[in-house]
């Protein structure tokens, strides 16, 4: 049975060193990309401990009241960049970067520029987040 780059079987995909360089054509760029935001959207708005497959998956809870707003800033990030490393191997995170946006100031807004392989080159993805900080409910856009 021949094997297309990229579409595998489950156990081929689930190899961890195959998955980080397959390279996507660019003509399947637009669903590859919607297919990671939505993945991310996914992964972001799940909280650790709540899969008893996967209790790793996710975002811990960020509610430590004794934490600074910048502290918060950091652990947010750090646990979006963890969460998109261990759990969307399609990408390479960066950088995950805080933007205030002064006009919704309950809203949380991060740029992640992350590594894709396209054409098997590596190319620039950056994907926007807000977190409605109402629910904390992560928006991919």
């Amino acid at each position: 049975m021949s094997r297309v780059s990229g579409k595998g079987s489950l156990f081929d995909r689930l190899e961890p060193d195959l998955l980080q360089r397959r390279s996507v054509q660019s003509n399947e760029l637009p669903a590859r990309i919607h297919s990671i935001k939505r993945n991310i959207e996914l992964l972001l708005n799940t909280r650790q401990g709540f899969s008893q497959s996967s209790p790793d998956v996710g975002l811990p809870e960020f509610t430590d009241a004794t934490s600074g707003s910048s502290e918060l800033l950091i652990r947010t990030s750090a646990g979006i960049r963890d969460a998109i490393q261990s759990y969307e191997p399609r990408v390479i995170v960066r950088d995950v970067h805080f933007i205030p946006n002064p006009h919704a100031p309950l809203e949380l807004n991060f740029r992640l520029a992350c590594v894709l392989a396209v054409d098997s080159k590596d190319a620039v993805l950056e994907v926007d987040l807000v977190m409605n900080g109402h629910n904390r409910h992560y928006r991919v856009l």
